[in-house]
């Protein structure tokens, strides 16, 4: 089979670094959620939702121009991704936020970007 890689919509962005792509999940419980006065939990869960953080490092500025223009100020986008806890390549309803840039080199036809990170959080919970 041959090898998947991550899409925002229909553009393949460079695969993010090593430790680029690390998933996140949050739970959410009621408010009559908390701790007994002997320090037993009382749980009532309401839902749990996916996240990933992505990073690239070293890439040029045209390319992190790209991929921010998939995500940036978008109510939600395609992902194509590798879904962790079902364990399968799927396509969700994503929104990005948590931008962060660093730029490495700035001279003309060589700019480059030392980082770019974000998060990716999906539109429907799990």
């Amino acid at each position: 089979m041959a090898q998947q890689h991550m899409k925002f919509g229909d553009y393949q962005p460079p695969d993010p670094d090593e430790d680029g792509y690390t998933p996140s999940y949050a739970t959410t419980s009621t408010p009559g959620s908390g701790r007994t006065q002997r320090g037993v939990m009382k749980n009532s869960v309401m839902f749990t939702v996916e996240a990933y953080n992505l990073k690239w490092t070293n890439i040029k500025a045209n390319v992190a121009r790209r991929i921010l223009q998939q995500v940036m100020n978008k109510n939600s986008f395609d992902f194509y991704h590798y879904c962790v806890h079902k364990s399968k390549w799927e396509t969700s309803k994503f929104y990005a936020a948590n931008f962060s840039l660093q730029a490495d080199r700035l001279n003309e036809d060589e700019e480059r970007i030392k980082q770019l990170s974000f998060q990716v959080t999906a539109i429907k919970p799990i």
